[in-house]
């Protein structure tokens, strides 16, 4: 989490209290990243606060670092005044402010309270926000209450009266019931407009004024609102108030009734906190958080079979409005999605961007999540699976942020999720080359997560692969047996391997699974199909690598993943080794590290470093001329899968680069599968020329170098220039 300040990440400081990423970086933006400031401030919050369960105060409160930090003001009292005004109000006019406070805008800037407010535009802010911590903790009572009557009065003459309402209601001494109704609907104004923490604020204070059936009201609105917020300890004190009128603070001798809107939503809080994936669905939501929410769904469902429909479905949704900042009232779009939403789409389209094989997509996504929103609750915890993964993946250890943010869990996490922690271990035990530890903690969660954790597509070593490195044969030939029986009976007799019989389901699953689960008969068919072909190739004696070897390389094209087809290399590659085939071993390892490499997978990509510098297996010079491919053993197909028309590969990417490789090879691998055109735009490419370059060579445009270029992907079942570089160089 790049973005997210070292020092806020995980504060050491506060003990065994931990401070939620997208909280710790609230804090920091508030009140500022000097050293002390963060971590004397969270010391004056509670616990509920700092996971981001529960509304943090506004303002926060001024801890000495921040005032340090802040400096002496050197206000007279009128600058105090104009301050304190500008620290209270909700809207940011310029006009609003100068009309409240009684001054002018040159008596303003000329005065000590302009050298700490920037105004542009009509509009007024502090130059940081903690300077309006300190002005409003500075001030007492009265000071304050005087502010509020002017901003009122100015709301009421300029005919804003819910504004004006709301001022009023912080003026008042004691509570009022006649302003309650009128903060009630101006929550829901804000609510409806996705700006979830004013409605939170709005109607907490709306609950204060109000009795009986308004406050019952007053409560389910600021449950709703702390709902969507993430704030899930103050929607469930909320919504119980608002669902139980014997409640002492529901006043139900003035006739307090439950509210019947707020039963739901209390469901829903509970089911957070319980883990469940499915806690929230789309009828839950309106706008664009419907919207948000039935995309992540329904992308989740499609990704073991259709992730490209799920791409495009994703794309349908782009345009919708983040998650609001904290900011002033009635800013911002009409509607813009609630962070609840938004942390359930960024989390889906992460996932999405993982299941690619795209690792470097996929953190830039979640990375951004993680600093904003409560990731941590979407889909029972699955963005903690994916943080956990992405880090291991990328770094080989998990970062600070995403240990702060696997802490803040403010309940548990699905069955499914615990699961692929012991996935996570089992990579960094792969890692240090401990195989058998691997193979047990791999094992057993499987054990634990089953069909829903492979449906989960983390990047994970092949299971078979591992009990074979780690030399228990036996064990690897009952698991493979196990799986086989588990793919074979989902295949239809006339139907060959490539057609399952049952699809992934549709219907809601049980608490413990991720949306889009079904049961065995459908299961995630492709990843069962890929681990199958894995485990054959790990098991493979001589005379059945090569025909082992393509129908890996063919699982692996069918699931579109960068990833998995370089994790199939590496799983050929230790196969080729294992039977003293060390220059078939070299290539399938540097192929390996291409294919890592353009995924963004930095532990794996070290992983094959590591294992091309071991004795022997150092690649041979390539020349501009060499031998034909050398026919496999006997029993091995003729071609490799790879030189398959196996499906359509997508646009190409420029700017990657191969080393060279001359006519002569290509034409002895693709000879009689390419034009002659074909074979020269292959050749150019695989030398790492851009297709503009590979035009001014062959005197053609541009278009028809992209025309031959996809076409030559097509024949020869790739998916990228990389593909295209690893395929000439294994030949």
């Amino acid at each position: 989490m790049t973005a997210l300040p070292q020092q806020v990440a995980f504060p050491l400081a506060l003990g065994d209290r931990t401070v939620a990423p997208h909280v710790a970086c609230e804090l920091s933006r508030v009140v500022g990243d000097e050293p002390g400031c963060v971590d004397q401030t969270a010391r004056m919050l509670d616990d509920e606060h700092l996971l981001g369960t529960a509304l943090m105060p506004d303002p926060l409160p001024a801890a000495r670092a921040v005032r340090e930090a802040v400096g002496p003001l050197g206000l007279d009292d009128e600058a105090r005044r104009v301050l304190l005004v500008a620290a209270v109000a909700v809207v940011d006019r310029t006009d609003v402010l100068l009309a409240a406070s009684g001054t002018d805008i040159d008596t303003l800037m000329a005065g000590p309270a302009g050298r700490h407010l920037h105004l542009v535009g009509g509009r007024f802010r502090f130059h940081h926000p903690r300077i309006r911590s300190v002005v409003h903790e500075d001030a007492d009572l009265a000071t304050r209450t005087a502010a509020h009557v002017a901003l009122a009065d100015v709301h009421r003459k300029a005919d804003e009266p819910l504004v004006a309402m709301w001022h009023t209601a912080l003026s008042t001494l004691a509570g009022d019931p006649l302003l309650a109704d009128g903060l009630v609907e101006l929550a829901e104004q804000h609510l409806a407009r996705g700006d979830v923490h004013r409605a939170h604020e709005v109607a907490r204070e709306a609950a204060s004024h109000g009795t009986g059936r308004v406050r019952a009201r007053a409560f389910a609105v600021a449950g709703r609102a702390a709902l969507w917020a993430g704030h899930v300890h103050d929607a469930v004190a909320h919504l119980r108030r608002a669902t139980h009128p014997s409640d002492p603070m529901s006043d139900s001798e003035t006739g307090g009734a439950g509210a019947p809107d707020a039963a739901r939503p209390l469901g829903i809080a509970l089911a957070l906190l319980e883990g469940r994936p499915d806690a929230v669905l789309p009828d839950d939501a309106s706008g664009p958080d419907r919207a948000a929410i039935t995309a992540a769904r329904r992308t989740i469902r499609l990704l073991d079979g259709a992730p490209a429909d799920a791409a495009a479905l994703l794309s349908e949704v782009a345009e919708l409005a983040p998650a609001r900042p904290a900011g002033r009232w009635f800013d911002g779009p009409d509607e813009a999605m609630t962070p609840l939403a938004e942390a359930h789409l960024r989390v889906a389209q992460s996932y999405l961007a993982l299941r690619l094989g795209d690792i470097t997509g996929a953190a830039s996504v979640l990375d951004d999540a993680v600093e904003r929103l409560p990731v941590a609750l979407a889909f029972g915890g699955l963005g903690i699976a994916l943080a956990r993964r992405l880090d291991l993946v990328r770094d080989g250890h998990l970062t600070r942020a995403t240990a702060a943010l696997e802490a803040s869990v403010p309940g548990q996490v699905s069955p499914v999720v615990r699961a692929a922690t012991l996935g996570d271990r089992a990579q960094s035990a792969v890692f240090a080359g401990r195989w058998v530890e691997a193979a047990t903690l791999l094992g057993l969660a499987a054990e634990r997560g089953g069909d829903e954790l492979r449906r989960l597509w983390l990047p994970t070593p092949d299971p078979v692969e591992l009990l074979v490195l780690a030399g228990q044969d036996r064990a690897a030939r009952r698991s493979h047996d196990r799986l086989r029986l588990r793919v074979l009976p989902s295949v239809a007799p006339d139907q060959g391997a490539a057609h399952p019989v049952v699809t992934a389901g549709t219907a809601p699953t049980a608490s413990g699974s991720l949306p889009g689960g079904a049961g065995l008969a459908g299961g995630p068919i492709r990843r069962r199909r890929l681990d199958l072909a894995r485990a054959e190739l790990a098991l493979a004696d001589a005379s059945g690598v090569n025909r082992a070897r393509e129908r890996a390389v063919e699982a692996s094209l069918r699931v579109g993943s960068t990833f998995e087809r370089g994790l199939t290399e590496l799983v050929a590659a230790r196969a080729f080794a294992r039977l003293g085939l060390p220059g078939d071993a070299a290539a399938h390892l540097l192929g390996a590290h291409e294919l890592f490499q353009e995924s963004g997978a930095k532990a794996w990509e070290h992983v094959a470093e590591q294992a091309l510098k071991a004795p022997g297996l150092a690649p041979a010079p390539r020349g501009p001329a060499s031998a034909p491919v050398r026919p496999g053993p006997a029993g091995a197909a003729g071609a490799p899968v790879d030189a398959r028309p196996t499906g359509p590969g997508p646009a190409d990417i420029p700017g990657e680069t191969s080393p060279g490789v001359g006519q002569e090879e290509l034409c002895g691998q693709w000879d009689g599968l390419l034009t002659e055109r074909e074979l020269d735009v292959a050749r150019l490419v695989v030398q790492g020329r851009t297709n503009r370059q590979v035009a001014a060579s062959l005197y053609v445009s541009v278009r028809t170098v992209e025309v031959h270029l996809g076409r030559v992907f097509r024949k020869l079942g790739v998916r990228s220039r990389t593909e295209l570089a690893v395929l000439a160089l294994r030949g």
